[in-house]
């Protein structure tokens, strides 16, 4: 079982998209089982499912503290699984940092279920807190999406020197990669290709040769509580989340 991580301390860059449709192509595609885990009390991702009765259920934090059974918290929807989040997770926050085995909690929690997917996605929230750090240890990999604007790019050094300190305790935690959202080198945007540009000069073979362009269909598809491959797979969305996934897999 491989765990990725969609990772960035900055809001709005395509996390939670880029987790449902790479969950989505490994499994329509590559034909992997999926487990995705909604980490975000936003509950986006839940959202984007059509989960929206966990909020007067378990989450997935339950299951990472070790009250609630796996086969309890998870959810089984449009060929994947999802663990749930909902509001309740911020609470949960304290528990997990005081706990013992803390920043391994969900680490730890993976174990039970290891022989039952091939990968597992995790939809990381906004920030820099305990539940991002527990996410980061889990995983072998973490992918972090990059949309080209001037705030983006300057924290992203701030944010990889912080999943670079991680390493001294879990060496096994790894940059799969960069990938760029909302872009198209396309368009004119002297700014946008500037910034893209200097990250490639920066990262080298750690930028992915994939950027995910800006397409109304991604929004319309979580809208209706789907993937892009099943509301829209003609599109440009599709084209490039098939490609960014293909990407992936042949870097591991």
């Amino acid at each position: 079982m491989k765990v990725i991580s969609i990772v960035n301390n900055k809001g709005g860059v395509g996390k939670t998209t880029s987790s449902q449709n790479i969950a989505a192509a490994l499994y329509r595609f590559a034909k992997q089982k999926v487990l995705l885990i909604d980490l975000d009390s936003q509950a986006s991702l839940t959202k984007c499912f059509g989960i929206m009765d966990s909020f007067n259920k378990k989450n997935c934090g339950n299951f990472i503290l070790g009250d609630t059974p796996f086969q309890d918290v998870v959810v089984s929807v449009a060929g994947v699984d999802v663990l749930p989040s909902s509001p309740l997770l911020n609470s949960m926050e304290d528990s997990m940092k005081s706990a013992a085995v803390f920043p391994f909690n969900l680490k730890i929690a993976l174990e039970k279920i290891k022989d039952q997917y091939d990968y597992v996605i995790i939809d990381c929230p906004p920030t820099l807190s305990s539940l991002t750090r527990i996410a980061l240890i889990s995983c072998n990999y973490y992918y972090v999406p990059l949309q080209a604007e001037y705030l983006s790019y300057e924290g992203l050094r701030n944010f990889l020197f912080y999943t670079n300190e991680l390493r001294q305790i879990s060496p096994n935690t790894t940059l799969g990669g960069v990938f760029a959202t909302r872009y198209n080198p396309n368009i004119k945007k002297k700014l946008s290709n500037d910034l893209v540009e200097a990250t490639r000069k920066q990262l080298g073979d750690m930028f992915m040769k994939t950027y995910i362009r800006d397409n109304i269909s991604l929004s319309e598809a979580q809208a209706r509580g789907t993937d892009i491959f099943d509301y829209a797979p003609d599109s440009n969305g599709a084209v490039d989340y098939y490609s960014l996934t293909k990407e992936i897999l042949n870097k591991q």
